[in-house]
């Protein structure tokens, strides 16, 4: 009998200790982090662009929040059902799908360059962000496959970080682009980063691309992730925990958009600077962060969620005062900061209480949660910067996020931890 050696594309015998280690090992996360990575500089590109154009056709702080509130919304029904979608059909070919219906809907931005067509900018938004919700699904149901559980840290630092990277760079470049040539570029980059992301998803075959669970109706299936998160009590704290965060961490975009237009005025590129400083901190903070966050037990990254919540929320606070633009994006790059820890920790944490065969459907359910509290946000900062002005609407967004990290502090502290959060 001939024996024939079979070369493993899975994830390395031994787990990575390092976000280095991890991408440099493992190809095929790195194919998909890499083409992520791609889509997420033009979609940089296209939220600057987005904001630019409503503010130059509207000058109004509502119309920005609602084009956030549109962009956060579909998580809600695209998301969830998105959930579902990732544990009944083959996740690469999901995402396949989705980043070819974005790409398309990135490049018909172009069509609503005009007052009298500004009204596309909110279907087009609605579309796209339906999309990508649907895509997200299926990568955070598929991707972890690729990683070991004592790798859960460092991939979930690898999501994050692309965002970042291209964060800083996207929006530093997006903002000279958007005020040197307009914005009608930043949407055709967007278009072709789509193309390029699908093409490298193409590349992957390996990981559970397919949960094994059951061909149930599609209601029935979606109660049932609803259920077991509901019963899972680390699930269902991080759940809470979430809504009560992202009521501060939506606003906080909105009125970054207009400190950055309105208040300092830098400019229709001026929320790239921002972002870029938010990117450059970020990708700093979390390499390390990432590393150190691995290395701990189970308390002590339920000690860095509820920390770094707090951390967020006083610092959100101080944002409101009286400063230059260098004091603001100095005091931004440490909100940054603080914020970005908080993803290995919180992600880790709720990979390791759910399995593949429901994971599409509990990461949908904590994304929904995260854009419901998002979208109501954005959408009231900007009805409440309009009438009440910057340093009361950041004081109220700070206050919701450090009283999230107050609540989960104490749910999870030493004597009332075991209880609380155990997963029965």
């Amino acid at each position: 009998m001939k024996i024939v050696a079979i070369r493993s594309r899975g994830p390395p015998v031994e787990p990575a200790r390092t976000l280095r280690e991890l991408l440099v090992r493992n190809r095929d996360l790195r194919l998909l982090w890499l083409g992520n990575l791609i889509s997420v500089c033009g979609g940089w590109f296209s939220s600057v662009a987005v904001f630019a154009m409503v503010y130059a056709h509207s000058g109004a702080g509502l119309a920005a929040g609602l084009t956030l509130a549109v962009r956060y919304l579909p998580g809600v029904l695209a998301g969830l059902w998105g959930g579902v979608l990732a544990d009944r059909a083959d996740r690469r070919a999901v995402m396949l799908a989705a980043d070819v219906v974005m790409a398309a809907l990135a490049a018909a931005f172009l069509l609503a360059d005009d007052p009298g067509r500004l009204w596309l900018v909110y279907p087009l938004t609605f579309a796209s962000a339906a999309a990508g919700f649907v895509f997200q699904s299926a990568r955070n149901a598929w991707m972890p496959s690729l990683a070991r559980p004592e790798e859960y840290p460092l991939y979930s630092a690898a999501v994050q970080v692309n965002g970042l990277v291209f964060q800083a760079l996207g929006g530093a470049a997006g903002g000279v682009v958007v005020t040197v040539v307009g914005w009608r570029w930043a949407f055709v980059v967007n278009a072709v980063s789509f193309l390029a992301s699908a093409w490298l998803t193409w590349r992957v075959r390996a990981g559970d691309r397919f949960a094994g669970s059951s061909r149930q109706g599609w209601w029935r299936s979606l109660r049932e992730g609803i259920a077991i998160a509901a019963r899972t009590r680390v699930l269902a704290a991080l759940l809470l925990l979430e809504a009560i965060f992202c009521l501060g961490l939506g606003g906080t975009i909105t009125a970054m958009t207009y400190l950055a237009l309105r208040v300092h005025d830098l400019g229709e590129g001026g929320t790239g600077w921002f972002y870029a400083v938010q990117g450059v901190v970020g990708v700093a903070t979390l390499i390390p962060a990432a590393a150190r966050i691995r290395a701990m037990g189970p308390r002590g990254r339920r000690l860095v969620i509820g920390l770094s919540c707090l951390a967020e929320g006083v610092l959100t606070m101080l944002l409101g005062l009286p400063a230059g633009v260098a004091g603001a994006l100095a005091l931004w790059g440490l909100v940054s900061a603080a914020e970005v820890v908080y993803g290995p920790a919180a992600m880790t944490t709720l990979l390791g209480a759910s399995g593949n065969e429901t994971r599409g459907r509990i990461t949908s359910l904590w994304s929904a949660t995260a854009t419901l509290s998002l979208g109501v946000s954005a959408a009231a900062t900007g009805a409440l910067l309009d009438r009440a002005g910057v340093a009361p609407t950041f004081a109220v967004l700070g206050l919701l996020m450090a009283a999230g990290g107050v609540v989960w502090l104490v749910a999870v502290r030493p004597s009332a931890a075991q209880p609380a959060m155990s997963s029965t």
